[in-house]
């Protein structure tokens, strides 16, 4: 496994480039449209910019670590800070596997801008970093994730949990999946 960080990264609309300071309250913002985030957070969310900003710089501070992998999404058109994307360690103490999760700003949802960012990390965690395995979950009320993720190619696990988001009061059933390399290579020609 190569530890390369967030390295840029650049698709035919996107530019995907490691969170810096001046992304930290954008991205905050479009966390607190309960729409985004609903699905999303799983701990607390400060309404107020000032409580919140000693966690965001907590976060930042951990995107300069090379095993961190940490994207703000912008679009080259206009230079818009849409979203983030994030490959994190994930459940197991194998570091070559990991969790991959993401969130797009409401206006720029259902362009394909959550596809095509995804597509990009994934080729290079695979590709350049040498992961072995990206694990997540989505909702099961939440039908926009796990088809974008089934589309990507992760195969959903015969296994399910519940997970307690942050907005919403109870725990809600979450489909599992996992993506290995060996499956992304056969369908992405190596």
């Amino acid at each position: 496994m190569n530890l390369l960080g967030s390295k840029t990264l650049e698709t035919e609309r996107l530019l995907l480039r490691k969170t810096e300071e001046q992304d930290l309250k954008k991205l905050w913002e479009i966390l607190l449209d309960r729409d985004i985030s609903r699905y999303y957070l799983t701990c607390k969310i400060n309404d107020n910019w000032e409580d919140e900003k000693k966690w965001q710089y907590k976060k930042l501070e951990r995107t300069a670590n090379p095993d961190m992998f940490c994207w703000t999404i912008v679009r080259k058109d206009n230079n818009e800070v849409i979203g983030q994307i994030t490959v994190q360690d994930g459940a197991t103490i194998d570091k070559s596997i990991r969790d991959i999760g993401w969130f797009i700003s409401k206006n720029n949802q259902r362009k394909g801008y959550a596809y095509e960012a995804a597509s990009k990390v994934l080729n290079y965690m695979f590709k350049e970093v040498e992961i072995n395995k990206i694990e997540t979950s989505a909702a099961m009320i939440n039908p926009a994730s796990w088809r974008l993720m089934e589309k990507l190619g992760f195969k959903r696990l015969e296994t399910t949990h519940k997970n307690k988001y942050y907005f919403i009061e109870e725990e809600v059933d979450s489909y599992e999946y996992e993506l290995t390399k060996e499956e992304y290579e056969g369908v992405n020609n190596g």
